[in-house]
């Protein structure tokens, strides 16, 4: 039974000595996958002009995707936690009604306008013909694009606070929250409210926005008075449309700089402010960039390369050897020492040198060496003290 259990445990460790593993086998799971993925699709907008559509996957999420030909408010819609990572909703119906439905927005995306009637206009009974009438009318937006998008858009009644005490608007964003954590290699949506970036002489809504990343340097005494430094803006995005009001941003290690925390605010500048005119802490929101733990995931072309018997590891062999030729070397000195288990007796030696550690020496003032010391009394002897008859 021993040695059934001793070559089990053998056979394990050569086995991790040779590095074996289980061939990779790609499961139908993966393959149906890539099956599914959104193909380009077309579409007619503005009644005659016809595009074709592409959709685009970022973070989980499918931008641009063809809409169902029958809209279903049960249909899954994407949020935002408040560092910006996405999160799925299902709409449910209880009690008859929706709970958790797609989201509404009320008059944030219209823009208001005064429509002027005559009595020749209307010609309504209550009125005088020389009376005018003047209704406010709601005009909405333009949905040609805003449609595609799945993620819930931000809006005033969706921003959070911020500063020291919490009492200041984080206007014009909705996210990130202050003080949120981004990691390294993981994707987050900046969202804020488009209706927000007009221009100064006029209504007019800026058509083109810029993200910018900055890093952010501030006392302790000096935290939620705006009283801080920025050294550098490390990221400026393309000039993107404003129309949607969201931004996807992977954060980069290189970032860092080397550090595992850092302190950046986020900013977005519209067209119609220059860059030398531009405040990024004017409306910046404060966040932190840090490294977090990374997850090694193996690529379709490693997999393809390991099923072939194809490696790029061999320190991990030389890793795994070492240890590995210890147990075997002590494995071996076990046989050797069980083999020759008869034929050994140190019985001699071990009472040789017990002697030798109790022999008795002698008188010491007959040895040689001591013949010509004279022994003193103890009376004799500079430490002794006549009154105290003690030593110091």
């Amino acid at each position: 039974m021993k040695s059934v259990v001793f070559w089990s445990y053998l056979a394990l460790f050569c086995s991790v000595a040779l590095g074996y593993k289980d061939v990779h086998r790609p499961n139908e799971k993966k393959k149906k996958t890539t099956s599914e993925d959104p193909k380009p699709w077309k579409r007619t907008i503005y009644s005659t002009e016809i595009e074709i559509v592409t959709p685009t996957v970022i973070a989980g999420v499918t931008f641009s995707r063809k809409p169902l030909p029958t809209p279903d408010p049960l249909e899954p819609w994407v949020s935002l936690n408040k560092d910006g990572s996405p999160k799925t909703i299902k709409p449910e119906i209880k009690n008859g009604r929706t709970k958790k439905g797609h989201p509404t927005y009320t008059t944030y995306f219209q823009t208001m306008s005064t429509k002027t009637y005559s009595y020749e206009d209307l010609k309504a009974k209550n009125m005088d013909p020389h009376d005018i009438f003047e209704e406010e009318v709601y005009i909405d937006e333009d949905d040609t694009y805003t449609s595609l998008n799945p993620i819930i858009r931000c809006t005033p009644d969706r921003y959070l606070n911020k500063g020291l005490a919490k009492d200041i608007s984080s206007e014009p964003f909705c996210t990130p929250k202050e003080n949120s954590m981004w990691k390294v290699g993981k994707t987050y949506f900046i969202t804020w409210y488009t209706h927000f970036l007009t221009e100064e002489n006029s209504d007019k809504v800026s058509e083109k926005v810029r993200i910018h990343l900055s890093y952010v340097k501030e006392k302790l005494s000096e935290k939620g008075y705006h009283k801080r430094d920025i050294p550098a803006t490390f990221y400026s995005s393309e000039w993107i449309s404003n129309v949607d009001g969201v931004f996807p941003i992977e954060i980069d290690e290189a970032w860092l700089q080397g550090y595992y925390e850092r302190k950046i605010i986020v900013s977005v500048q519209p067209l119609h402010i220059s860059d030398d005119e531009f405040n990024p802490l004017e409306n910046g929101v404060m966040t932190y960039i840090m490294l977090g733990s990374k997850v090694a995931k193996t690529t379709e072309e490693e997999w393809a390369l390991q099923d072939a018997g194809i490696y790029d590891q061999e320190w991990y062999y030389v890793a795994l050897a070492i240890p590995t030729m210890v147990v075997i070397a002590l494995v071996l000195m076990y046989f050797f020492l069980q083999l020759n288990s008869g034929n050994r007796d140190f019985s001699e030696i071990t009472n040789e040198t017990l002697s030798k550690r109790h022999k008795v020496l002698g008188t010491i003032s007959k040895m040689k060496r001591f013949k010509n010391i004279k022994n003193h009394k103890y009376s004799e002897l500079p430490t002794y003290n006549k009154k105290s008859s003690k030593q110091y």
